[in-house]
């Protein structure tokens, strides 16, 4: 009997520890109507399935995994509709209730993501940038355009055009994450975005955020970056 008991008490132990740390992403996509949808997240640096669900007709549907602490996390669209490109909606996700709304057509213009903190801040940060990258993905074209018709004169002003660029991008990142250091996303930004900035900033970063910010994969990472950046 008392074996009985003590099982019963670790069952109920790890399913209330499960469901602790579950993630459950309610979606609706309208306009799926065949293919299969997957949750994805990068692990050892491979892209890893986490759940997935089969779609016949349905708009709405919910992925789970476990969420040890807020990372990124993918939601990729495999169509059964003859188009060879498949869509990938990328989130910063957290234990909790997430909601996602998009449109089949939209999906790389309107996806409305509620629930997550870290995401709301992440949206945040990728829209800071949007005008500085939209400048950037223009002047590599004209540099490769360029570099086509051998014009030396005009790959040496949009290479001058394109380092600038880069600097602006890497001030805004840095200045993004100093205003939300305790965030999971500035562990993120620095560990990821802006990981060969000048270490003084990187040590402010890592230094402003939280506990549990530093626990996320981004903040080992920084950190380690940081160390490995001392050493040399």
């Amino acid at each position: 009997m008392k074996k009985i008991v003590f099982f019963l008490a670790l069952t109920i132990s790890f399913i209330s520890c499960k469901n602790e740390h579950e993630m459950n992403v309610e979606a609706t996509i309208t306009g799926l109507r065949k293919g299969t949808v997957y949750l994805q997240k990068v692990q050892d640096s491979a892209l890893i399935n986490l759940d997935s669900i089969v779609v016949n007709g349905q708009d709405n549907f919910t992925l789970s995994t476990i969420v040890e602490n807020p990372e990124l996390f993918y939601i990729y669209i495999d169509k059964l509709d003859g188009n060879e490109y498949n869509d990938r909606i990328t989130f910063f996700g957290e234990k909790g209730e997430i909601k996602l709304f998009t449109h089949l057509e939209k999906i790389n213009s309107d996806v409305k993501i509620t629930g997550s903190k870290n995401h709301r801040i992440y949206t945040e940060y990728q829209n800071s940038l949007k005008k500085v990258n939209t400048a950037l993905a223009k002047a590599n074209i004209e540099f490769i355009q360029a570099q086509m018709k051998n014009d030396e004169e005009r790959m040496v002003i949009l290479d001058e055009k394109i380092n600038k660029l880069i600097r602006s991008k890497y001030t805004r990142s840095i200045q993004f994450a100093l205003n939300h250091k305790r965030s999971s996303v500035a562990a993120y930004i620095g560990a990821r975005e802006i990981e060969e900035a000048n270490i003084v900033y990187l040590d402010s970063i890592y230094n402003g955020l939280s506990k549990k910010a530093k626990n996320t994969i981004y903040g080992h990472e920084l950190e380690q970056a940081i160390k490995n950046r001392k050493k040399s």
